[in-house]
C-alpha cells in the first residue's frame, strides 16, 4: 500500500514539474527552425534583415486568411501558409517593431466587414495584408499572388517602407518628344506616385535633388542634355531610358546620333537603329489610322507574363504588357555590365528593316519577309555595373566631368510608343504598372532595393518545349495564306455589309455577294482551327503520353512490388511443403 502511494505521489510531482516547465521555462528556450527547402524560402534574406533593421517605429500588420473559404483552392492554401510563415519571421527579425496579427475572417463575421472595409480582395477569399502605424494612413496589400512567390519578400518589405517612409519620392522627366500631351495618362499616375520634375531640353545640369531621372526617346536631344544625363549617372542616380528605332510618337525623323549610340555602348547595351522587331506569335491587332480598320499588325506585341522577368520588381502585379514598332537589345561582347531581360519577345520573333514598317499599308509582304532565322529578342533589361564617359574632355566652355563610375544602374526599354496613350488605353493599368513598377524600384532607398527577389530554381522541359516551337512554327507557316484571306474576307464583308441592323438578314440574303462572303467568314476560322488542331497533335499526344506514365508509374511499381511478394511468399510455402514431406 505503501510503495503505490509512493509510487503515485512520484507521478504526481514529475507531471507538475512538467507542468510548470511547459509554462514557465520553454518560453525562455531559444526557438530553433531549420529550412531545409532548396531556395531557402523559410528564411529571410539577409537584405530583408538588414532592411528590418533600419526600423524606426513600431507598426501594426494585419494579416486576413480565410483558410475555410470554399472559394480558396489548394494552392492558395498552400501559399496562405507560407505568407503567415515568412510574415512571422518579419515579427521575430524586428525585434518587437513589428506586431503581427493573424486573422482568419468567417463570412458576414465582423472581422471580413473590416477586411472589405479596407479593400482587401474577396474573389477567392480574402488572403490579403493590411499596415497601420501611429499617425500615418493605412497601407494594403489586396491580395497576395501565387505567381508572384519570388517577389513575397520585397512586397512586404515595400508595404512597410510606405508605412515608415510615407513622402513621395522625385522623379525627374526629360522628354525629346515635341509635346507630352501623348502621354497624358501616364504623367497623370506619375504625378499620383512621384514628385515628378519636367525638365528643359535645354538642361546643362540635372538637379542634384532628382535621384531616379527618366527620359523619353533622347534621339532628338541636344548633345549637352545627353552629357548632363550621363555626369547625372556617373554621379550614381537611377535611370530609366526609352529608346526607339520608329517611334510612332514622332513625325520628325531623326538621324542616329554617334554620341547616343556611344553612351549606350558606354552602358553597355546596342540597339540597331534601323531594325525593327516583328513577332507572329505575340501580334496583337491595332489600327493604322483613323478610318483604318483593325488588323492583326506583327510589330504590336502583347507580351505576356512569361515574357516578363519572373523574378525582377517591374513585372510585379503584371500580366501583359504591350509594345509597338519596337526595337531589340544586345549585350555588347567585351561588356562588364550584368544584363538583365525584362521584357522579351517570343522564339517566333525577327528582326526586319525599319525602312519598310514607314510606307507599309498591309503586312502581307512583311511576313512574308520573316523567314530568317527566329529567336527571341530583348526588349527591355536591366544594366548593372562599371561605366565610363564617352565625353572625355567635356564639352565646348564646360570642364570635363566625371571619367567612370564603379557602379550605375540604368533600366532601357527600345520602345517609346508604350507610353502613349492609345496604346495604354488598349492594356489598361499594365503599360503604366511595368513603368511605375520599374521607377519605384529605382527611387526606393538602397535598404528595400538590395531585396532581390528569389531566383527560381525551375528545369523546364526542353522536350516538350521543342515540340511546341515546332508546332507554333508549322501552324505559323501553313496558316498564313489563311490568315490573309481571312483578313481581306472581313474587310470586304465590312464594306460591303449594310449599316441597318434590322434589314442586315434580308439584305444579306438578297446579295449574292455577301452570301459567299458569309461563307467564306464561317469556312476559313473552321480551316484555320483543323490547321492548329493537326500542328499542335505531337504536343498533345506527348503531353497525354507523359502524363499517363506519370500516372501509371505508382501503380505499376506497387502491382511490381506484389508480384515480387508473391513470388517470394509461393517459394515459401513450396519449400515449406517440400521439408514436410
Amino acid at each position: 500500500m505503501r510503495s503505490a502511494l509512493r509510487t503515485g505521489m512520484t507521478l504526481m510531482v514529475i507531471s507538475l514539474l512538467f507542468l510548470a516547465f511547459n509554462l514557465v521555462w520553454i518560453k525562455k528556450l531559444p526557438d530553433i527552425r531549420w529550412d531545409f527547402s532548396q531556395e531557402k524560402k523559410h528564411t529571410l534574406l539577409p537584405a530583408t534583415r538588414h532592411f528590418l533593421t533600419t526600423l524606426e517605429g513600431p507598426l501594426d500588420l494585419y494579416y486576413f486568411n480565410s483558410i475555410n473559404d470554399p472559394k480558396k483552392n489548394q494552392l492558395l492554401k498552400r501559399y496562405g501558409q507560407r505568407v503567415e510563415d515568412l510574415l512571422k519571421e518579419f515579427e521575430k527579425a524586428a525585434r518587437g517593431l513589428i506586431n503581427l496579427h493573424v486573422i482568419d475572417p468567417t463570412p458576414f463575421s465582423e472581422e471580413a466587414y473590416k477586411a472589405s472595409l479596407f479593400g482587401l480582395d474577396d474573389t477567392q477569399g480574402f488572403l490579403g495584408l493590411i499596415g497601420t502605424r501611429a499617425g500615418q494612413s493605412t497601407r494594403r496589400i489586396e491580395a497576395f499572388n501565387p505567381d508572384h512567390a519570388p517577389l513575397l519578400e520585397y512586397e512586404i518589405s515595400h508595404l512597410i517602407l510606405e508605412l515608415m517612409q510615407p513622402e513621395r519620392p522625385t522623379v525627374g522627366l526629360l522628354s525629346g518628344l515635341a509635346s507630352s500631351a501623348s502621354m497624358g495618362e501616364l504623367l497623370t499616375h506619375m504625378r499620383g506616385q512621384f514628385n515628378l520634375v519636367e525638365l528643359s531640353t535645354n538642361i546643362a545640369q540635372v538637379p542634384s535633388s532628382i535621384d531616379t531621372l527618366m527620359v523619353v526617346h533622347p534621339r532628338t536631344l541636344p548633345e549637352h542634355a545627353l552629357y548632363a544625363i550621363e555626369q547625372h549617372v556617373l554621379k550614381g542616380a537611377k535611370l530609366m531610358i526609352f529608346i526607339d528605332p520608329v517611334s510612332e510618337m514622332d513625325t520628325n525623323a531623326a538621324s542616329p546620333d554617334s554620341r547616343l549610340e556611344g553612351l549606350l555602348a558606354a552602358w553597355g547595351v546596342q540597339m540597331p537603329t534601323d531594325k525593327l522587331l516583328v513577332d507572329d506569335l505575340y501580334a496583337t491587332s491595332a489600327t493604322l489610322g483613323p478610318a483604318s480598320p483593325t488588323v492583326l499588325h506583327p510589330a504590336r506585341l502583347e507580351l505576356p507574363r512569361q515574357a516578363m522577368s519572373a523574378t525582377d520588381i517591374s513585372s510585379w502585379k503584371l500580366s501583359s504588357v504591350i509594345v509597338s514598332s519596337s526595337g531589340a537589345l544586345f549585350r555588347p561582347l567585351k561588356s562588364r555590365m550584368t544584363f538583365t531581360p525584362l521584357l522579351q519577345s517570343s522564339r517566333q520573333s525577327v528582326l526586319l528593316d525599319a525602312g519598310h514598317f514607314a510606307f507599309a499599308t498591309t503586312f502581307d509582304s512583311l511576313t512574308d519577309e520573316a523567314a530568317a532565322p527566329r529567336q527571341a529578342h530583348v526588349i527591355a533589361a536591366r544594366l548593372e555595373g562599371p561605366a565610363f564617359s564617352v565625353f572625355p574632355e567635356g564639352l565646348e566652355g564646360q570642364p570635363p566631368g566625371l571619367q567612370k563610375a564603379a557602379q550605375i544602374q540604368v533600366v532601357v526599354v527600345a520602345d517609346t510608343d508604350m507610353l502613349a496613350d492609345a496604346v495604354i488605353r488598349s492594356a489598361p493599368n499594365s503599360n503604366v504598372q511595368f513603368i511605375l513598377n520599374t521607377l519605384d524600384n529605382l527611387a526606393a532607398p538602397p535598404a528595400l532595393a538590395n531585396i532581390r527577389p528569389r531566383a527560381i530554381n525551375s528545369q523546364p522541359l526542353h522536350t516538350l518545349e521543342h515540340l511546341r516551337d515546332t508546332a507554333a512554327q508549322a501552324y505559323r507557316e501553313s496558316a498564313r495564306e489563311l490568315e490573309r484571306r481571312l483578313e481581306r474576307t472581313e474587310q470586304e464583308w465590312r464594306r460591303l455589309s449594310p449599316q441597318n441592323g434590322g434589314l442586315g438578314a434580308q439584305a444579306v440574303g438578297a446579295n449574292a455577294p455577301l452570301q459567299a462572303l458569309n461563307k467564306e467568314r464561317l469556312r476559313l476560322p473552321m480551316e484555320l482551327n483543323a490547321l492548329k488542331v493537326n500542328a499542335y497533335a505531337p504536343v498533345r499526344q506527348f503531353e497525354h503520353g507523359l502524363k499517363l506514365l506519370l500516372i501509371a508509374t505508382v501503380p505499376l511499381l506497387l502491382c511490381l512490388v506484389a508480384w515480387v511478394l508473391a513470388l517470394c511468399l509461393r517459394r515459401r510455402r513450396s519449400l515449406s511443403c517440400a521439408a514436410c514431406r
